[in-house]
């Protein structure tokens, strides 16, 4: 994980599956690093943490519906960080987002940020598993 010149963590994996989205969706608009407030409408907006005005979303694919592509590596797996991010996969559903989440254990060669074929193939699951084809 490392942070970019506009301060926002990247963590490992994330800039192969903007990669691979774009591949994927060559025609869609893409986004990474989006505020979390910014995918809510103001009802939902207004109701927001503190801690959650920070949060961003990896990767957002302007798509019917938009999809929030989220890369969580191991640190997601802790029991706090679980449940915020439980907390945030709901808020986006509830707003008509579509949350696909890269999970470590399902893709470890998107975490050693290989390309090829078989991190393809585990984003292309991660994206079917969510209903995505």
């Amino acid at each position: 994980m490392f942070k970019d010149k506009n301060g926002n963590f990247i963590g490992k994996g994330e800039y192969l599956v903007f990669e691979m989205l774009t591949t994927l969706f060559p025609d869609k608009e893409m986004k990474t690093q989006v505020k979390f407030i910014d995918l809510l409408t103001e009802e939902w907006a207004d109701t927001v943490s503190e801690r959650q005005e920070k949060e961003t979303i990896d990767i957002v694919v302007f798509t019917d519906p938009i999809l929030a592509v989220r890369v969580q590596d191991p640190h997601h797996s802790g029991e706090i960080t679980a449940q915020r991010d439980l907390v945030q996969k709901k808020t986006l559903e509830w707003n008509g987002l579509r949350v696909i989440d890269i999970q470590h254990y399902n893709c470890p060669n998107i975490m050693k940020e290989k390309p090829n074929k078989e991190s393809m193939r585990e984003l292309v699951e991660a994206l079917n598993h969510e209903g995505i084809h």
